[in-house]
């Protein structure tokens, strides 16, 4: 019997191999993630030459955490998107944008607003302003305006 190497796991299991670290495809996946966003924030780190966490990773970290969404698919990629954008060389940032905002929406489990779309739909009129309205056209139709 052997203990599962992954952080968020504590199975023993029984290995197939002598080399085997992990229970399961997804814990070693999962390992494999956070050793990837490991050396992700200590290139960072060395190109910026801090250890501090840029304030919009940290904000959307946060967010997700609070959402309890943290270590979910959309969850990572909202991570590695804010990264992206927080990166002084980076490119694209308003489609980068636009995808955090869709990804945050999904990880929460909150409806995002489709692309294109307005996001509600405008108040209507009420009495008042419809007969002001119409009395404005009316005269400049006829000139008086």
């Amino acid at each position: 019997m052997k203990r599962c190497e992954a952080l968020s796991c504590d199975v023993a299991f029984t290995p197939q191999r002598s080399t085997a670290q992990y229970c399961s495809a997804t814990c070693r996946q999962r390992a494999a993630r956070a050793r990837k966003a490991a050396a992700d924030g200590a290139k960072q780190e060395k190109k910026t030459g801090t250890n501090a966490e840029h304030s919009l990773v940290k904000a959307v970290r946060l967010d997700l955490e609070k959402a309890d969404a943290f270590d979910t698919v959309a969850g990572q990629l909202a991570l590695q998107i804010a990264r992206r954008i927080a990166d002084p060389e980076s490119t694209g940032i308003s489609t980068l944008s636009k995808e955090l905002r869709a990804l945050l929406a999904e990880a929460k489990g909150e409806q995002s607003i489709p692309e294109g779309q307005p996001p509600e739909p405008e108040p209507e009129e009420d009495e008042l302003e419809k007969a002001r309205r119409q009395r404005a056209e009316s005269r400049e139709a006829a000139g008086l305006a």
